[in-house]
């Protein structure tokens, strides 16, 4: 068995998990879809270990955070496209937060009832 550490679709760190050693091919091991052999680092508060092309990075995570358009005002959900600067812009979570969306909600308007 050798340890390997399972990724999402994001490649944002799982779980540890473990590859079994192919029976046929000594040496060669059954490694998970979506899984590395490298382990991630430790990740602070608000971050979260992601593996790209030149290996693990530590990212900003906003995937629990609400979310607002700055163009409408209107919630934002994770991987909805929404129009900035002539383009549709899509956010997964992951990185700084772009600047087409905001983390503070918007001031919603209030009506004045006038006693007459």
């Amino acid at each position: 068995m050798k340890r390997v550490y399972q990724t999402d679709q994001n490649g944002v760190f799982l779980y540890e998990s473990h590859a079994s050693e192919l029976p046929l091919s000594p040496g060669s091991f059954n490694i998970p879809f979506g899984a590395v052999e490298d382990a991630p680092p430790a990740a602070p508060a608000g971050m979260v270990a992601q593996q790209q092309a030149s290996g693990w990075s530590l990212v900003e995570d906003h995937r629990a955070d609400e979310l607002w358009a700055v163009s409408t005002g209107a919630p934002y959900h994770l991987g909805d496209k929404v129009g900035a600067d002539g383009q549709m812009m899509s956010y997964s979570g992951l990185g700084p937060v772009p600047d087409w969306l905001t983390q503070s909600a918007p001031i919603q308007a209030v009506d004045e009832v006038s006693d007459n």
